[in-house]
């Protein structure tokens, strides 16, 4: 019987049917069975992606507070995607908590899982997982840098220099600190005479709150008897951590950016020193003395409060209590004899008991009434002299000044006296009656500049500012200046300063007008005439005088309060010896005509003024220093170029200067300070057809040229050969713009790189990298070795190190073939943030001092990196005290053991003692870390208190 015919095509396409038809009832039927399979790895990897998830909101989060602080608004996609996150977190986390309890329940007798609810789980994972990871992704799409301005961290300070901790002082810091735990008082005032010491109370409040953690901050500010609100907003928005306030702010913008930033801390001290009758608005500062509703981001339900305490200090308790409304005052009074008498011991020493000066000594003690500052100036003054001049100071304080001061009794008049009086030098008292002239926390750039003008110091401005360096510490020695903020910046206490106002102003020295405080003597024409200086300090006066006639001006000060001030076009006819001239916070259209007069002008300041035509500097032909410091103008006129005597030319934070003609700073042969910093940066190359500005190549004329601050927008505009050897002090940056926080750690040799060219063959700047101290370095174009390719001799001054951004970099030390390498033996502090193809830092060999003052190492967003350094670079660091390590994905260790027997390592040392002066180990986000060392089972660490 003959075969029934199929067609080939209806069999082919039956076969494709049932084949169809067996994969969809394969898939539907397995799809389940996988998912109830995949059940536990689809929660982990859930868990993996979370994890991932939070590493990225904690990095959009660190940028969203630097954004904040800066007071600027956050793109409203940024916080959207944080809501997302959040939302999906806690999804997550509800998810994973269900699978572990599903775990848990059996079906089938408790013989098996309920494998209906591990489908549910494993598809709920699976779909979280996708969310997740898809709003991963939209965060990197975000595009936002990965590094961010961390808050301000600070530091515990050591005990307050010139706090005495007699029992007196101590009882009252003990109930100023617990009045600041209470709940019942938000302002706390201290009060009491001039020179009793309530700053340094103050100041140690602040040392023992931030050293028992009792506020997340703590703020101190002077206020002073003219208060400047401006002034005083800008030093507590700096304490708060708030960037800079730009100049043109507002008070009351000022107000609500601080107050905003209040909101958003917990508790906060803020300390306001020296406040004087009428008192200060705290409102108007942007302080609230109440408990502000915090602000808590993405939360509307729970409602919590800012602590904000304020502490106040007067000479006067009712400013406190009834201009300031304190809740609590403490009273600071003078020394008990015994305690006095141990202070001036303290300062002079056994010698105090000796018969010869004994019995002077007792009579100081009584004199000074108790008062620390008038028995320290006075026993600094005594110290090491004969036991006449014990008896003369005896009978000056004992016939005590005519000088009547509100609050300041005649002997301690007498006693700053006597200590003004015994200065070594008439140079040293010159500089002590110049620093009351120019106020509360003077810079001793500013001293410099007028000391220069008026010919105090030294032929070159290096050797003048060591002279004033040394004058300063002498005076600070003789407690007559407070050291204030390290090395810049100086202070004058209060009752000093007014004693020092009195004496320059008797002998005739110099006249100064605060406020409403103008003195007769501006008044009178012929006593006017008999000053060597004048000093107008935020003056009230209604106008100058069309001509200010005084044949022996050597130095006029005005720093305008308003900017409305008008300089009368003939107003320095009469001063044909002035020697310094500084008008700060001005607005002037064009110079007054007569300026052009001052043949004898050295010094010129116009600091923080709006300039218009300023052409005529360029008549000042003397003219060694010139500083147009925070000034608005666009161009430094052709006739600057014309002062060939010029020192010292300070351009720093002009921001709108646009034009420097070229020529003008090639003229300037002498020149041994440029300051350009934030500020001009239109250099042109050399020999440009319509060439409009200056070029880089100019400064190689500049042969006396020792300090320099400037910005490059490119490394090609600098000559392979320049005079960069000849620099002593410099803040270079190089393809980058200016950025302000460079330079913080107080280097004096700061290099900013921003490379998308190589250096190999700029010779200028090569050298300029052996002698940097604070080294910034960015994108790096074509290096792959840091310092094989930008210094093969190493680094041998450098003391701080950030690298950031530079995705070609795979090693910062990898030596050619050779003998141990000394790279960086000063090194301090090593920042490596986002190299994304860094492999190892630190590979080949190295000498013992290589890297062994390395005290702090912080690494982010390294991937490749699996350890810090080799057990034999270990053994090197026995200063280290700070290590960082974050969002390292394959970090595994922290020290390798790779190089051992190897050949590679150094020759043995002795036993290593690497992490027994750890101070701070932070290791985030390394999901491949096992240990700090595979190979040891117990590291010790933080001096031995801990084993790792």
């Amino acid at each position: 019987m003959a075969e029934p015919f199929i067609c080939p095509v209806f069999q082919n396409c039956a076969g494709n049917v049932l084949t169809k038809l067996f994969d969809g009832i394969f898939t539907l039927i397995s799809n389940p069975i996988n998912r109830v399979r995949k059940c536990n790895d689809n929660v982990d990897n859930l868990k993996k992606k979370v994890t991932e998830l939070k590493g990225e909101k904690e990095t959009l989060e660190k940028f969203a507070g630097a954004v904040d602080r800066r007071g600027e608004k956050i793109d409203p996609k940024l916080g959207n995607w944080v809501t997302s996150a959040n939302e999906c977190i806690e999804a997550a986390d509800v998810l994973v908590a269900n699978a572990e309890e599903s775990a848990k329940k059996k079906c089938f007798f408790g013989l098996c899982l309920n494998p209906k609810s591990r489908y549910q789980l494993s598809k709920e994972a699976e779909e979280n997982c996708n969310a997740v990871t898809e709003l991963v992704n939209e965060a990197r799409r975000l595009n936002l840098p990965l590094s961010y301005i961390p808050a301000p961290q600070q530091e515990v300070a050591a005990p307050v220099k010139g706090f005495e901790d007699f029992n007196s002082r101590k009882d009252v810091l003990e109930r100023i600190v617990e009045a600041l735990q209470s709940q019942s008082s938000n302002i706390i005032g201290v009060h009491g005479m001039p020179g009793l010491g309530k700053t340094m109370l103050a100041k140690e409040v602040k040392r023992k709150a931030e050293q028992d953690q009792l506020f997340d901050v703590v703020v101190m500010v002077l206020v002073t008897r003219n208060a400047d609100s401006k002034k005083i907003q800008a030093e507590i928005a700096r304490g708060l951590g708030l960037d800079q306030l730009p100049n043109e702010i507002t008070t009351q913008d000022a107000a609500k950016q601080i107050k905003e930033r209040l909101k958003k801390m917990n508790k906060v001290l803020m300390i306001l020193d020296d406040i004087w009758s009428p008192g200060i608005d705290l409102e108007e500062l942007g302080i609230s003395p109440r408990n502000e509703p915090k602000t808590i981001e993405g939360s509307s339900s729970r409602e919590e409060y800012a602590e904000c305490k304020i502490l106040l200090t007067s000479r006067d308790s009712n400013v406190l209590s009834d201009l300031m409304g304190s809740q609590q005052n403490f009273p600071l009074h003078q020394l008990k004899y015994e305690e006095a008498w141990e202070l001036l011991k303290r300062i002079v020493g056994d010698r105090a008991e000796s018969d010869d000066i004994h019995g002077a000594a007792t009579e100081i003690v009584r004199e000074c009434g108790g008062l620390p500052l008038a028995i320290t100036t006075m026993a600094k003054a005594l110290k090491n002299k004969e036991p006449c001049e014990w008896m003369d100071a005896v009978r000056t304080l004992k016939r005590p000044s005519s000088e009547n001061f509100e609050g300041i009794s005649a002997n301690v008049y007498s006693a700053i006296e006597f200590s003004y009086s015994h200065l070594e030098s008439k140079k040293l008292k010159k500089t002590f009656l110049l620093c009351c002239l120019m106020g509360h926390k003077f810079l001793i750039q500013d001293l410099l500049k007028y000391g220069v003008g008026l010919g105090l110091f030294a032929n070159t401005i290096e050797e003048a500012r060591n002279e004033v360096r040394t004058l300063i510490n002498k005076l600070t020695a003789s407690s007559l200046l407070i050291d204030d903020s390290g090395n810049n910046c100086f202070d004058m206490h209060d009752l000093v300063h007014d004693v020092a106002v009195s004496i320059t102003s008797k002998d005739r020295h110099g006249l100064l007008l605060t406020g409403d405080h103008v003195p007769k003597e501006w008044s009178d024409m012929e006593t006017r005439k008999e000053f060597e200086w004048i000093c107008l300090r935020y003056s009230n006066v209604d106008g100058l005088p069309e001509e200010l006639e005084s044949s022996r001006l050597t130095l006029f000060r005005s720093v305008s309060k308003s900017p409305s001030l008008q300089i009368p076009a003939n107003f320095f006819k009469g001063m044909p010896r002035l020697k310094v001239l500084d008008l700060t916070h001005m607005h002037m259209s064009s110079l007054p005509s007569s300026i052009c007069l001052l043949q004898n002008l050295h010094t010129l300041c116009l600091d923080q003024s709006v300039l218009g035509d300023i052409r005529a500097i360029g008549e000042l032909k003397n003219l060694e220093i010139l500083s147009l410091l925070l000034c608005h103008f666009e161009e430094l006129p052709g006739e600057i170029g014309q002062l060939t005597r010029l020192k010292l030319l300070d351009l720093s934070n002009c921001a709108k200067l646009k034009i420097i003609p070229p020529c003008v700073l090639a003229n300037m042969s002498r020149l041994e300070e440029l300051y350009l910093g934030n500020s001009f940066d239109g250099w042109e190359v050399e020999g440009n057809e319509n060439q409009r500005n200056a070029s880089i190549a100019e400064l190689k004329h500049l042969k006396e040229l020792t300090t320099l601050e400037v910005c490059i927008p490119d490394i090609r505009m600098i000559p392979k050969k320049l005079f960069f050897e000849n620099l002593k002090k410099f803040k270079i940056f190089i393809g980058r713009k200016w950025e302000g926080q460079y330079g913080s750690s107080g280097s004096s040799r700061v290099l900013n790189l921003h490379l998308n060219a190589s250096i190999n063959s700029n010779y200028s700047v090569k050298r300029l990298l052996k002698k940097t101290e604070e080294l910034h370095l960015r994108k790096l174009a074509g290096v792959n070795n840091v310092v094989d390719e930008l210094n093969t001799e190493g680094f041998p001054d450098l003391k701080y190190l950030r690298i950031r951004s530079a995705p070609e970099v795979q090693h910062i030390i990898k030596p050619a073939e050779g003998g141990p390498f000394n790279a960086f033996p000063s090194l301090e502090k090593l920042f490596l943030q986002n190299l994304i193809n860094l492999e190892k830092i630190f590979q080949g060999r190295f000498r013992d001092t290589a890297l062994n003052n390395l005290r702090t190492i912080t690494i982010e967003s390294c991937h490749r990196v699996k350890n810090l350094f080799s057990s034999s670079i270990a053994r090197q660091l026995l200063h280290l005290q700070e290590i960082s390590v974050t969002d390292c994905s394959n970090m595994e260790e922290i020290v390798d053991d790779e190089e051992q027997g190897s050949g590679n390592g150094i020759v043995e040392t002795t036993e290593p003692k690497f992490g027994e002066v750890l101070r701070s180990l932070r290791l985030q986000h390394l999901p491949e870390l096992s240990s700090l060392n595979k190979s040891c089972r117990r590291m010790p660490l933080f001096n031995e208190q801990v084993f790792y």
